[in-house]
C-alpha cells in the first residue's frame, strides 16, 4: 500500500503543477479530467477503510437497538461512532478540497489508526451490552479509565484526520463517567439479585435448591446484598462484581456456532423407553396441540410429549432446549425418546399445569406477593433467555408451567430464535395476537379472504419481547386473556391507536399492586425504544418483592400454601367481578347486580360505575337517576372514563341551566382517556358552540378527528359530510 500511495503521489504531484493554472484561460479540458482521475486515484486506497467504516457504524448502530444492558453507555459510544462516519462521508464528498492530505501517507496511515480505534470500541460496545460477556466489564476496577483512554484515542485520530468531530471536553466526560456510574450500579443491582438462576457459580441445579432453601444463608446473603447497596452511591469506590457462571459464556458460544454453522450437529440426548417408569398415579393433561402423560425418569417425575415434526426437522428446537437446561426457570428438557411408537420430548413435571391454568382454577384468589413472586421469577427466566441471544417470541401465561413450590418456569420454545435469525410466517397468529407488540401487528392481515401472507416480514426485537411480557403481567395481574373478547381486526386496532387494557389505576389497594401497574405502563409503551430493557423491569420487580415480602425468607407462606383459604369456612370471598361481567352480557342482571354489589362495597371503582349503570337504566334495580349519578361521581373522581363520560350527561339538564364547566372538565377527563363518545361530544360542542362555551372549530374539528380515528361512526360521518381530511391534524 505504501508504494502505490507514492506512485499516486508521485503522478498526482505532476498533475498539481497542472491543476493550479486550471483556472486560467490556458487549460485544456483534457488536463482537467486527468486532474480529476489522479484525484479519484489518491482516494482509491482509502475507500476500502471508508467501507470498514460505514459497515462498523450500521452494525453498532443495528446492535444498540437489542441492548439491554448498559445501555447509555453504549449509547455515548454508538454517537461518537455515528458522528465519525458522518464526518467521514462529508470529507469524501469534498475529496478535491483535500487532496494534498489524501497524497500524505502519514494522512492514510492516521486513517487506518481511526480504524483500529474504532474497531476497539465495538469490542468494547459487546463486551458491556451482552451478558454473556459481562464479567470482564464488571471484575475490572480500571473501567472508567478503559473509557477515557478509548474516547482520548478516538478524539486524538480525529483531530489528527482533521474530522468536524467535537473535542470531548473535561466537563463532557465528567458526564460520561457519571453515567457510566450510573449503568455500573443498575447491572450490579441485577446480578446481585437475579444470581439464583443466571448467575451462580454452581452448576448442581439441585445444590442450588438446596442452598436457596437455607434460610441462613439466605439471611446472610441479604445482608452482604444491604451493605454492597450502600457502597452504590460512593463514585469514589470500585465496584466488584460477582464472576458470571461460565456455562452461560459455553452456551452462547454453542448459540453461535449453531447459527452461523448449518453443519454443525447437536442432537439431544437419547433416553430409552426402559427408563421411563410408571407413575404411581396415572396422569394424563390436553394440551393445546398434543396429550402430556407423566412418567418417572430416574426417581424424577416426567413429561413425556409427543413430537408432531419430523425430528430432523426441529433440531435447532431440540438444540435451543439442550442449552437451556442450565437455568431453573426454564423448563428442564431431559432429551428424547420413542414411546407407543411415537417420538417423545421428556421434559420435567410441572405439578400445577400452565399459569393459565392455574389462574382459571384459583379466579381471582392468587394474593399480591404471589404474583410479584412469579413474575419476578418468570423475568429471571427471560433475561437468562437474552442472554444466551434467545428471543421466546410467544410469552403469555399458558406457556409458563408452574412447578412444586408455585416456581414458573418459561417452557414451549416452538417459536424461539436467535436474535439474527430471519422471521418466518406464523400459522396461529390468532392465538398470539392478543400479546403482539404494535410494530408487528402493524404487519398483520387480519382480513379473512385476504391473499397475503397473515404475517409478513418484520424482524422480532427485544423491544416486541418486552412488550409481550407486559401483556403477560397484565394476564397475570387480571387472571384473563388480553382483549378476550375481541376480534381480531378489534384487537389490531385497539393497540395500533395507542390503547390498551385498562388497569383501573384508581382502584389500587396495595401497594405492590401500583408498583405493578407501573411496570406494565413501562413494558407496553408504543414507541419500541422507550420499553426499558429487560434488567431494569427485574430491578423494578426485586425491590417491590423486598420491600412488601418477607425478606428473611425466600418463599412466602402466601406464596407457598397456594390454598389462599379456600377452605376456610370463615371466609366467604368475593365472586369473580369476571362473572357479574359475563353475567351482565348473558342478561343475566340479578346475579350481575349482586356481584357489582358486592365488589363496590369493598371499594371497587369499577362495580361503583357498573352500579350506576344499572340505576340509570332500571336494570334489576328500579331507575334511580340520583343514585346513578351520584355513583357516576365517585367512580369518575376514581378516573373510570366510562364514568367520566356517564357523570358528564348526567349534568346536562333539559331546563338549559347546565353547569358547563364541570360538563367539560369530567368529558376531556374521558376524553383524556381515548373514550370516542367523549371526543365525539366535545367535538360538536366545540364546533357549534354553546350557552357560555364559544364556538372553537379548529378545536372541534381536532376531537372530531381523534374520534374518527378510533372508529366513531357519527365522527366519521360528521366528517365527511364536511369535506374534512381525517388524515391532516
Amino acid at each position: 500500500m505504501l508504494k502505490k500511495i507514492k506512485k499516486v503521489e508521485t503522478t498526482v504531484n505532476g498533475v498539481n503543477k497542472l491543476v493550479k493554472p486550471c483556472f486560467t484561460n490556458d487549460i485544456l479540458p483534457s488536463t482537467f479530467v486527468k486532474a480529476l482521475e489522479s484525484v479519484n486515484e489518491a482516494v482509491g486506497p482509502f475507500v476500502p477503510l471508508v467501507t470498514m467504516i460505514t459497515t462498523l457504524t450500521k452494525e453498532l448502530a443495528k446492535a444498540y437497538e437489542n441492548v439491554q444492558y448498559n445501555k447509555k453507555t453504549c449509547g455515548i459510544l454508538v454517537n461518537r461512532v455515528e458522528a465519525a462516519e458522518v464526518a467521514i462521508k462529508g470529507l469524501m464528498r469534498q475529496k478535491e478540497e483535500y487532496i494534498e492530505q489524501f497524497l500524505n501517507q502519514d494522512y492514510y496511515e492516521s486513517f487506518e489508526r481511526f480504524v483500529i480505534c474504532l474497531e476497539k470500541i465495538k469490542e468494547f460496545f459487546y463486551e458491556i451490552s451482552q451478558l454473556s460477556k459481562v464479567e470482564k466489564f464488571f471484575t475490572s476496577s480500571n473501567i472508567k479509565e478503559d473509557f477515557q483512554n478509548i474516547i482520548k484515542e478516538f478524539d486524538s485520530c480525529s483531530n489528527d484526520l482533521n474530522l468536524a468531530i467535537s473535542i470531548t471536553t473535561n466537563e463532557q466526560m465528567n458526564k460520561y463517567l457519571t453515567i457510566i456510574h450510573s449503568d455500573m450500579i443498575e447491572v450490579k443491582k441485577f446480578l446481585d439479585n437475579v444470581e439464583g438462576g443466571i448467575t451462580s457459580i454452581d452448576n448442581n441445579i439441585n445444590e442450588i435448591i438446596c442452598k436457596i432453601n437455607n434460610i441462613e444463608n439466605q439471611n446472610n446473603k441479604i445482608i452482604e446484598q444491604n451493605n454492597k447497596i450502600l457502597e452504590y452511591g460512593d463514585k469514589s469506590k470500585s465496584l466488584n462484581f460477582t464472576p458470571l457462571n461460565k456455562e452461560i459464556n459455553n452456551i452462547y458460544s454453542l448459540n453461535e456456532q449453531v447459527n452461523n454453522n448449518q453443519n454443525f450437529k447437536l442432537e439431544a440426548k437419547r433416553i430409552e423407553s426402559s427408563e421411563l417408569k410408571d407413575s404411581s398415579q396415572f396422569v394424563i393433561r390436553k394440551g393445546t396441540r398434543v396429550t402430556i402423560q407423566k412418567k418417572v425418569y430416574q426417581a424424577m417425575d416426567v413429561a413425556c410429549k409427543p413430537i408432531m415434526n419430523d425430528v430432523e426437522s426441529i433440531q435447532k428446537y431440540l438444540a435451543i432446549l439442550e442449552k437451556l437446561k442450565i437455568c431453573p426457570h426454564i423448563i428442564q428438557f431431559y432429551g428424547l425418546s420413542e414411546m407407543y411408537e411415537k417420538k417423545m420430548m421428556i421434559f420435567e413435571w410441572a405439578e400445577y399445569g400452565t399459569l393459565r391454568e392455574l389462574y382459571i382454577k384459583f379466579d381471582n384468589k392468587i394474593t399480591w406477593e404471589a404474583k410479584i413472586s412469579i413474575a419476578r421469577d418468570i423475568c429471571r427466566g427471560l433475561a437468562f433467555l437474552h442472554s444466551v441471544n434467545i428471543l421466546h417470541h410467544d410469552l403469555r401465561c399458558e406457556n409458563i408451567l408452574i412447578a412444586e413450590k408455585m416456581h414458573p418456569k418459561i417452557s414451549n420454545f416452538y417459536f424461539s430464535r436467535e436474535f439474527n435469525d430471519a422471521t418466518h410466517p406464523i400459522d396461529n397468529i390468532n392465538d398470539m395476537i392478543h400479546w403482539l407488540a404494535p410494530e408487528k401487528l402493524r404487519c398483520i392481515s387480519t382480513e379473512q379472504n385476504s391473499e397475503d401472507n397473515e404475517y409478513q416480514e418484520e424482524r422480532y426485537t427485544i423491544q416486541c419481547e418486552i412488550f409481550s411480557f407486559g401483556m403477560l403481567l397484565w394476564e397475570l395481574c387480571f387472571q384473563r386473556k388480553p382483549y378476550e373478547d375481541m376480534t381480531m381486526t378489534e384487537i389490531q386496532r385497539h393497540v395500533l391507536d395507542g390503547n390498551r387494557e385498562t388497569l383501573d389505576d384508581g382502584s389500587c389497594s396495595n401497594p405492590i399492586q401500583e408498583e405493578y401497574y407501573s411496570i406494565i405502563k413501562l413494558a407496553w409503551e408504543q414507541e419500541p425504544s422507550l420499553r426499558p430493557g429487560i434488567h431494569h423491569l427485574f430491578n423494578m420487580l426485586q425491590k417491590s418483592y423486598e420491600n412488601h415480602i418477607n425478606k428473611y425468607s425466600l418463599f412466602h407462606p402466601t406464596i407457598m400454601n397456594m390454598n389462599f383459604d379456600i377452605d376456610n369456612p370463615s371466609i366467604a370471598p368475593l365472586t369473580p367481578f369476571n362473572e357479574g361481567l359475563r353475567a351482565n352480557r348473558a342478561h343475566n342482571y340479578e346475579k350481575a347486580w349482586k356481584c357489582f354489589e358486592e365488589h363496590a362495597n369493598a371499594g371497587k371503582i369499577l362495580a361503583k360505575y357498573w352500579q350506576g349503570r344499572y340505576y340509570f337504566e332500571g336494570k334489576f334495580v328500579e331507575k334511580n337517576f340520583m343514585k346513578a349519578k351520584e355513583l357516576f361521581k365517585e367512580a369518575a373522581d376514581g378516573k373510570n372514563a366510562d364514568a367520566q363520560l356517564y357523570y358528564a350527561f348526567c349534568l346536562i339538564s333539559k331546563n338549559e341551566n347546565n353547569d358547563y364547566d364541570n360538563i367539560l372538565k369530567y368529558l376531556k377527563m374521558s376524553a383524556k382517556q381515548n373514550n370516542a363518545i367523549a371526543l365525539y361530544s366535545l367535538g360538536k360542542l366545540y364546533f357549534y358552540g354553546k350557552k357560555n362555551i364559544n364556538p372553537d372549530k379548529n378545536k372541534g374539528i381536532h376531537y372530531l378527528k381523534r374520534a374518527a380515528l378510533r372508529h366513531h361512526s357519527k365522527a366519521e360521518e360528521f366528517l365527511r359530510e364536511n369535506n374534512i381530511s381525517i388524515c391532516k391534524f
